[in-house]
């Protein structure tokens, strides 16, 4: 018992005294994570049709934004990205891979911001570095890795502005991150209203631990200031709100969502197809870990409450919407399982000042399950339209015509389509409305109504 205890102290001193390295060594590891595997899945069709978008000019991208449900940031970056780095897979890719290995710098530097100490900020880091949700999102070209950047740094300037409401580099930051979350995904908001539960809680404080942001007019000011920044978009939101497109496909969420997320963010699994008993204990540790760890943090300005707020308060709102009208979907809460990750990583840390064997059980537990994870992305990564298209263009002939069964199919097929004709869309369940995802081709022409009206 003494010896792991010295020898947890001496590995703790170690990170502290050399965390540059530390910090290195964790940055490689999640390039690595984060490279590994990147094309070995085919684009598909939400990655196809970013790239068609973002292969417009940046004004068409902007009004080709406005036919779909997403804000344009993510889509002018990408359109950026692709004019420096080419339009192949990996190139595309790699802009998500390079927020995703960001966001494990941020995540390390917030850590360490809450926690004071280097081994917790690497321990965070190490366990954001191998997370396979992280991974999974950090190899797709869409904007879900990205956003974790944006609302990270938001939370940074949150942070700084807790520590000096006087500080304008917090406000900056903080209003840089919002304005840029909120042009990339709706969800921001719901992260926003986590910072201002934040704000009203250590207002409410008594005492001398009260902290006053929430009747500091710069905080109030910043707030206008993204909300001012964010105005030109704002027709185009309330258009795509009105129209309603796109989210037909997903499920009502029922009692076993929050149970489901928690495996897809810590393993990339299905649980349910787990032992029941296994099923249901895990997360609930999980949870009661990181709460029990919240509760006891009682430190003044409580940046623990802020963590587990910007987690889960997006999750549980959407979800309890998602009980009547479904808008949910792991994938839009990739920031969440960001901020899981420093949660269990400043948990363990409070545990191991108290018992060290017990730390190193969850720490073992917490690993083991993300090189699961790690094996069940790298499995689940089977889309193969570039065969079936090469594979189309080797029997191809001149007079042929290249017809995309449905919707679905469309992007993708049309990104590999080497053959210099147009992919017409069959369109026998009716065509679509040219908004949402088909509001990039609603004016092609390639609309093919019945198989009789092909020209030979």
């Amino acid at each position: 018992m003494v010896s792991i205890k010295n020898s947890f102290n001496k590995f703790s001193k170690t990170l502290n005294k050399h965390w540059l390295l530390v910090l290195v060594l964790i940055i490689i590891l999640a390039v690595v994570t984060r490279a590994f595997g990147i094309t070995k899945s085919s684009i598909w069709h939400d990655e196809g049709f970013s790239i068609m978008l973002s292969s417009k000019d940046w004004l068409g991208v902007w009004l080709g934004s406005a036919r779909d449900v997403h804000p344009p940031l993510y889509y002018e970056l990408l359109h950026g990205w692709g004019l420096l780095f080419g339009s192949s897979a990996l190139a595309l890719r790699s802009l998500s891979a390079l927020f995703g290995v960001v966001v494990v710098g941020l995540g390390y530097f917030i850590v360490l911001k809450v926690g004071k100490k280097h081994n917790v900020a690497a321990l965070a880091g190490f366990i954001l570095a191998l997370n396979p949700f992280l991974i999974r999102y950090s190899q797709e070209a869409r904007m879900y890795g990205v956003l974790g950047v944006f609302l990270l740094v938001a939370m940074l300037g949150v942070i700084y502005i807790t520590q000096n409401q006087k500080d304008w580099r917090g406000y900056i930051i903080y209003v840089a991150g919002i304005t840029a979350g909120l042009y990339t995904h709706y969800f921001t908001a719901l992260v926003v209203i986590s910072f201002w539960i934040y704000v009203v809680a250590i207002f409410m404080q008594t005492g001398s631990k009260k902290i006053a942001i929430l009747t500091n007019w710069r905080w109030w000011l910043a707030n206008l200031a993204a909300v001012i920044l964010f105005m030109p978009w704002v027709p185009n939101m309330l258009s795509q709100l009105t129209r309603g497109q796109g989210l037909g496909w997903l499920s009502r969420a029922s009692a076993m969502t929050l149970n489901d997320t928690i495996w897809q963010f810590t393993t990339f699994t299905d649980g349910r197809a787990l032992w029941p008993v296994l099923y249901w204990v895990v997360p609930v540790i999980l949870l009661v870990v990181i709460v029990a760890h919240t509760i006891n943090d009682k430190t003044k300005a409580h940046f623990s409450r802020l963590i587990l707020l910007f987690s889960f308060f997006p999750i549980l709102f959407a979800l309890s919407i998602s009980f009547f009208r479904p808008i949910y979907h792991e994938r839009y809460f990739v920031f969440a399982a960001i901020g899981l990750c420093m949660l269990l990583a400043l948990a363990i840390s409070e545990i191991n000042a108290k018992n060290k064997i017990l730390a190193a059980l969850l720490l073992f537990i917490a690993v083991s399950s993300q090189l699961v994870g790690i094996r069940n992305v790298n499995s689940q990564s089977n889309h193969q339209m570039s065969t079936v298209m090469s594979g189309l263009e080797s029997s191809f002939k001149p007079d042929d015509k290249l017809i995309a069964g449905e919707l679905y199919v469309y992007f993708d097929s049309s990104y590999y389509n080497r053959t210099g004709l147009d992919i017409f869309l069959y369109t026998k369940q009716g065509r679509p409305n040219g908004y949402g995802e088909s509001g990039l081709i609603y004016d092609k022409g390639i609309y093919l109504d019945s198989y009789n009206d092909i020209q030979s």
